[in-house]
């Protein structure tokens, strides 16, 4: 089959459109690319002078491509940029259309576009948003979160861990939160990604902060296995009880021992003190972290437990699910 994957290729820490590009070519699709972000110099100038313009211009590159190629199915990971107006005409050409979003929940589609509606199918990595979809005119809502890569979410059997807990994400006031509490309980804590912009030069935060730029999953995976504890947490920890990070999936192909806050969805995937271990509040976490520390055995078996369950959770096994739903 072949399908057009519209994906924000110039999005260094957004890695899921390179992953289910792979995904969809090791399982024999043809897959053509289009980069619907703002790639090069003079298109980053254009948005900035004209962002309306630099859309309709985007857009028009997409319309030129599917005209040419005649695609069997137009999928988008994210898909920003592309209208309603758009993908009804892609629709009119007789091509199945959808929509992978992975923002859910802090930031609903149809609040930055209004093209969701207009998907033939839409998948979300949220299942308690579907009734807001529904609400907004959105059919074919299905629940589908992100997975891994077995080439790069792997375990690098590293024995002597660098460090205590880690958590491996940009600055949110969350996290800052969470982290500035857990080193005043002593906890060594490093951080990884560009915090320093984001936080006072005088915060406790500072010493912590291992690599104060964004990472590739490379980089990720290999921060992930020199940890004892990857610190999962949600930024809508105090908003809404669902919707799940790329994290969940990925510390745990890198068979990392990981902490997260409760999220309805993580108990389809994960079991609370075998292969994850979950908590309510940030203050609950002093007792949890103290625990798993000094109980080794107890962590690199829950570790263990979550490496194996990983690898049902693939963007391979992610794909064949997205196609199967939408008849392809």
């Amino acid at each position: 089959m072949k399908i057009i994957l519209s994906i924000p290729g110039e999005q260094y820490t957004i890695p899921m459109g390179r992953f289910t590009v792979k995904a969809l070519q090791e399982i024999g699709h043809e897959v053509i690319v289009f980069n619907h972000d703002y790639s090069g110099l003079l298109e980053s100038a254009y948005n900035r002078l004209d962002q309306q313009g630099c859309l309709n211009y985007k857009n028009k590159q997409l319309m030129r491509l599917i005209k040419k190629e005649k695609p069997d199915f137009f999928l988008s990971i994210y898909g920003r940029p592309h209208t309603a107006k758009v993908i009804e005409k892609i629709k009119a050409q007789g091509i199945l259309t959808a929509c992978w979003w992975l923002n859910d929940p802090f930031m609903l589609p149809f609040e930055t576009m209004d093209s969701a509606p207009s998907y033939d199918y839409f998948f979300s990595n949220s299942m308690g948003t579907q009734e807001t979809y529904k609400k907004n005119g959105v059919k074919n809502i299905h629940f589908l979160p992100s997975g891994i890569d077995t080439d790069v979410h792997k375990d690098l059997h590293i024995e002597h861990k660098k460090y205590d807990i880690i958590l491996a994400g940009d600055h949110h006031p969350v996290r800052e939160k969470a982290i500035e509490f857990l080193i005043s309980k002593g906890f060594n804590v490093a951080v990884l990604g560009p915090w320093k912009r984001k936080i006072s030069k005088n915060s406790v935060i500072i010493p912590h902060i291992i690599s104060n730029c964004f990472f590739s999953p490379e980089q990720m995976v290999q921060a992930y296995n020199d940890a004892k504890i990857v610190f999962n947490i949600h930024t809508w920890i105090d908003k809404v009880g669902y919707g799940i990070n790329p994290r969940l999936f990925e510390a745990s192909g890198c068979g990392a021992f990981q902490v997260s806050d409760i999220k309805e969805e993580i108990p389809l995937f994960f079991t609370d003190k075998k292969s994850i271990v979950l908590y309510s509040s940030i203050e609950e976490l002093p007792e949890i972290l103290s625990y798993y520390l000094s109980h080794d055995n107890e962590r690199k078996a829950i570790a263990a437990e979550a490496l194996i369950v990983s690898q049902n959770h693939t963007y391979i096994n992610r794909v064949k699910e997205l196609l199967a739903v939408c008849g392809k």
